[in-house]
């Protein structure tokens, strides 16, 4: 390997475990032209604005206060609705009026104190559910459910979340590991391409690979070809987590046609 290459290779390496988040090397789009190198337009995913500047990003570290990548980020067009039976509406006001520092846990703690049952109902937004169907047909069921359990059981592990599913088997296929293909289908399609508020037109946008560099300088890469990896990567490596309840608007109780529903947000993030 030429030598100013190989040192070129080392700087960026340790750059990239200095610092956090999606950062930018002006210089790496300078560098190849020295040796007659084009570098294709990095995917949307991980570009910025500025259309001459070349971004990497890397697997977070895990210290407190570290930026983390979000697979899926906490937006109003990631709630799902859930149908809620066996709960009055005077019984709802009462939980809505629940302002707690852990509120979510204490409206849902007293949902089911007072006999509440969860059933998912659909989604709130059509766009994100149309491509969660591109993915699988089941897929806005299956992630429903998941994310109900979630925030029921309080299960954050994606992997530890499809076991569960794959468990109570709420689609009725008696085979666990039909529930786990299925989601990495949808965590692979959310790391190359796929986005909620934007039409998916199936594609993946990271043609070539997806290159991972953990904070002790190992790089991981997944090409293509090695899709099976990957996904695994995805599913041994990815967790829910809460956004805000001001912000998304969920997790109150409202009533339509005489029934009670709630809303349950979806974030999706590595660990």
């Amino acid at each position: 390997m030429n030598k100013e290459v190989k040192q070129k290779n080392i700087s960026v390496l340790k750059d990239i475990c200095i610092y956090s988040g999606n950062f930018v090397f002006e210089e790496i789009g300078q560098f190849p032209d020295n040796f007659k190198v084009t570098i294709i337009k990095t995917p949307e995913i991980y570009s910025t604005k500025e259309k001459d500047e070349h971004i990497i990003s890397k697997q977070p570290l895990k210290q407190e206060n570290e930026y983390v990548p979000i697979l899926i980020k906490a937006e109003k067009n990631t709630n799902f609705i859930y149908k809620v039976d066996g709960i009055t509406s005077e019984q709802a006001e009462e939980i809505n009026a629940v302002e707690t520092r852990t509120k979510i846990k204490d409206r849902i703690k007293m949902i089911r104190n007072l006999g509440g049952i969860f059933t998912y109902f659909d989604m709130d937004h059509a766009g994100f559910k149309r491509n969660l169907i591109m993915v699988d047909s089941s897929m806005p069921q299956i992630l429903g459910n998941i994310l109900m359990y979630y925030y029921i059981e309080d299960v954050k592990d994606c992997k530890s979340l499809v076991e569960l599913v794959g468990e109570r088997d709420p689609l009725g296929y008696h085979d666990a590991a039909m529930y786990e293909y299925k989601f990495k289908k949808f965590l692979c399609s959310c790391a190359l391409g796929m986005k909620p508020e934007k039409r998916w037109d199936g594609l993946d946008e990271a043609n070539g690979g997806y290159i991972i560099v953990k904070s002790d300088e190992e790089i991981l890469a997944y090409h293509i070809y090695n899709r099976n990896l990957f996904e695994q990567y995805l599913f041994d490596n990815t967790v829910l987590e809460r956004a805000s309840i001001g912000r998304h608007e969920f997790m109150s109780l409202y009533e339509e046609n005489g029934e009670i529903f709630i809303k349950f947000n979806l974030q999706m993030r590595f660990k």
